[in-house]
């Protein structure tokens, strides 16, 4: 459903995230501790900061952070400026008078706005969470 794009563009926030107030993350550090091509990886980083969910600060100690806190920042808004608008259906007209395809299309339509309510309620602060607590479980 979401290509890679989305996949390593939330990795990357969560380092983000992680190292807030570390001063800015180069690319390449992003890159190697998230395995994600460093090049595919700046691509990513663009539209992110184009989407204004991250900056960046060039020279040698440059490099990137988020623009506001991770509570403040949903995965909708990373998905978003990634992949564009989430919908799960074409926007051809349905024929009203067709009560399958009617049924499928209210189905569609409830799917969409079920994932878009959820994507908008968890923010990188909650995935970061998430992830915090999953690095201090141990398995035996």
């Amino acid at each position: 459903m979401f290509s890679a794009k989305a996949h390593y563009g939330l990795k990357a926030m969560i380092f983000l995230a992680q190292n807030a107030g570390k001063g800015p993350i180069q690319a390449k550090v992003i890159s190697v501790s998230q395995n994600v091509p460093v090049r595919y990886l700046e691509l990513l980083l663009s539209q992110l900061k184009k989407a204004r969910l991250i900056n960046s600060n060039r020279g040698k100690l440059g490099g990137y952070f988020l623009v506001k806190a991770a509570s403040g920042i949903t995965a909708l808004d990373v998905i978003t400026a990634l992949e564009g608008r989430i919908t799960f259906i074409s926007s051809h007209e349905t024929n009203e008078n067709n009560k399958i395809e009617m049924a499928v299309a209210e189905f569609w339509n409830k799917a969409e706005k079920n994932l878009v309510a959820y994507l908008q309620e968890t923010s990188i602060e909650d995935l970061l969470q998430k992830a915090d607590m999953d690095e201090q479980m141990y398995y035996i």
